[in-house]
């Protein structure tokens, strides 16, 4: 029984580990919009790099069914246009994000790796 307790106390403490806070740098590109919170994570997602677009930074990142992703904290050495990458991350939102229809979507980027 003490064990099962203890596996217990540990798995809890695991969860409670979770990441769910925006970093500085993606609170710093998505400054206009109050009330941020993470949504959903992303790993080793297949995108590639468009520097033509991107209202918030001047970049973004096109999945492979077209949707465009923010490419906030995009590492420099990934900053070329065309460039297929995996990104690992995590999207962003809020109250107000929810209810509009905007492009691309708010991105931030934890790590990438060329494809």
């Amino acid at each position: 029984m003490n064990r099962l307790l203890i596996a217990s106390i540990c798995m809890l403490s695991l969860l409670n580990c979770k990441q769910d806070k925006i970093s500085p740098v993606g609170l710093e590109c998505y400054s206009g919009f109050e009330g941020l919170s993470r949504d959903e994570n992303v790993t080793d997602a297949p995108v590639v790099v468009q520097l033509s677009g991107g209202t918030a930074i001047g970049s973004q990142l096109v999945a492979t069914n077209g949707v465009a992703w923010g490419g906030c904290n995009l590492p420099k050495q990934f900053m070329q246009d065309s460039l297929a990458i995996y990104v690992t991350g995590y999207f962003v939102t809020s109250e107000a994000l929810e209810r509009m229809n905007i492009t691309p979507l708010p991105f931030v980027v934890t790590s990438a790796k060329l494809r």
